[in-house]
């Protein structure tokens, strides 16, 4: 009747297991244990911190801008003939920004793993295992495709006198074009990762 006794106190120490998720306490404690027993405790925590992040910016952007001034005619005029022709000009501004990721992660693990032995029978063999692991991770990914077709036309000229019985007089203006593009920014990635 001893040694049945002694069998089950074994059979019900050999594996105290305890896991339990982050920011908990874990306690594994092989307690009073029988003679000629093993007897094993372990205290486990795991945590795992994932971030995933993507992003997809398709843009086009088609921009056709004409200016212009001329093309005026002042012609067969019994006096004099005048044209005179204003000034042209064109600005295109074209700004294009995106994918932008921003990952803050915080990844603490306070759990307390406490693994023990306590009041151990005779002869007997005893193992109190703690761990502790941590995994903490991020995925960014991000894909930018921009296209800019931009066609800018500043024109002057062109401009007619003639034929007149009196003098023809052609004053024209300035053409001037301007074209600013900005692709910007794009796809840009920012990750703190913070596993106290």
């Amino acid at each position: 009747m001893k040694r049945y006794l002694r069998a089950a106190v074994a059979a019900a120490t050999a594996v105290a297991f305890a896991f339990t998720p982050a920011l908990a306490d874990n306690t594994a404690t092989n307690d009073t244990t029988g003679a000629n027993s093993t007897n094993t405790a372990v205290a486990t925590s795991n945590v795992n911190c994932t971030v995933k992040q993507g992003n997809v910016l398709l843009v086009r952007n088609d921009i056709v801008v004409v200016s212009s001034t001329g093309g005026n005619e002042a012609n067969k005029n019994t006096g004099n003939g005048t044209v005179d022709a204003g000034d042209a000009s064109s600005d295109v501004g074209v700004s294009n920004s995106g994918n932008s990721n921003d990952a803050t992660v915080n990844c603490p693990d306070d759990a307390n793993n406490i693994a023990g032995n306590s009041t151990t029978g005779t002869h007997s063999t005893n193992t109190a295992v703690a761990t502790s692991t941590k995994k903490a991770k991020v995925k960014q990914g991000n894909f930018a495709g921009v296209g800019n077709g931009v066609v800018s036309a500043a024109r002057t000229g062109k401009n007619k006198a003639n034929n007149n019985t009196g003098n023809g007089k052609v004053t024209a203006g300035g053409a001037t074009g301007s074209v600013d593009v900005t692709n910007g920014p794009l796809n840009e990635n920012t990750a703190s990762v913070n596993t106290p």
